[in-house]
């Protein structure tokens, strides 16, 4: 089979091209898994969770205050129906029992102030936690978000290579013979479809010929396509 010195350099060029459109598409696919995000994502799913259980450590909180609350007022009104009791009484022996539940009660009261004093400082802890956790997870969205968006520019950037790499490639392959473009075709489904000797060495198989297999492919007339002994593939001679 008949083949110029140039269509050879072309066969290589288009080789090379169609090799390179093989690596984007590649990288494209890679990318377009979403693999590279899966670690933001992750990220954000933890921090949902941990929002989540924060949430349910405030909301138990808040529940314990309003209970010490409830339990304020219950001795509030209890403090004030004794006191009413102690103001209308007459009788010494009773005034001295109510003054002593009075008494307890007080302390009673003081003691759920204090409670109530350290859930509010609790609560403020745990609410600063929560508030904390909501402005991580909203950058992490936007971070998200932002890698999304670079992400498609990325794959759009590959769309448009991908584009221009096949304007070239069908450029170039209608520039050659159709047994030719045959042969070249046949010969890259299988693996190298063109190599360059390089004194004795093929680097499409990147084998080192011995003397026979070089005068082989020197007894090939200059237009005509010489062939690899080792590995087949269409040699452009040095």
């Amino acid at each position: 089979m008949k083949a110029s010195a140039q269509q050879l350099e072309d066969l290589w060029q288009l080789q090379k091209l169609i090799l390179d459109q093989r690596r984007l598409i590649a990288h494209a696919k890679q990318l377009s898994t979403g693999e590279s995000l899966r670690e933001q994502e992750l990220r954000i799913v933890q921090l949902s969770e941990l929002s989540r259980n924060q949430l349910m450590v405030v909301e138990s909180v808040l529940a314990e205050k309003k209970r010490i609350e409830s339990d304020l007022e219950l001795v509030d009104k209890r403090i004030k129906t004794d006191q009413d009791r102690l103001n209308a009484s007459s009788s010494t022996k009773d005034i001295s029992g109510i003054q002593h539940e009075i008494d307890g009660l007080l302390q009673r009261k003081n003691m759920l102030e204090d409670t109530d004093l350290g859930i509010l400082t609790d609560l403020d802890v745990q609410q600063q936690k929560l508030s904390a956790l909501a402005k991580e997870k909203e950058a992490a969205e936007k971070e998200l978000e932002s890698s999304k968006s670079e992400l498609r520019a990325q794959l759009e950037s590959l769309k448009q290579e991908n584009s221009n790499l096949n304007t070239e490639i069908e450029k170039l392959r209608s520039s050659f013979p159709p047994e030719l473009l045959e042969l070249f075709d046949k010969k890259l489904s299988k693996g190298t479809a063109v190599g360059r000797l390089v004194r004795s060495a093929c680097n499409a198989c990147n084998m080192n010929l011995n003397s026979t297999a070089i005068a082989e492919i020197s007894n090939v007339p200059a237009d005509q396509v010489a062939l690899c002994p080792e590995c087949a593939a269409i040699v452009i001679r040095q």
